[in-house]
């Protein structure tokens, strides 16, 4: 029969540095990040107009295409 030692249910860390702890974390946002989040903004707004023009120019198409061929 084999025992177990109090030393081997301990197998979690002692105890959390601060800079990896949940609470000790602080998120600061700086005029760099919002200028960077402002160019992402920007960036994602002219893909989804350019996608939105290219699939109405893809649709236009077809139906010049099927109104042809009919």
């Amino acid at each position: 029969m084999t025992m177990i030692a109090d030393t081997d249910l301990q197998v979690g860390p002692k105890s959390a540095h601060p800079s990896v702890s949940v609470s000790g974390r602080r998120h600061h946002r700086t005029s760099f990040s919002e200028v960077r989040a402002a160019r992402r903004q920007r960036a994602l707004q002219l893909v989804a107009i350019s996608t939105g023009l290219l699939s109405v120019s893809v649709a236009a198409s077809a139906a010049v295409v099927i109104g042809l061929g009919a």
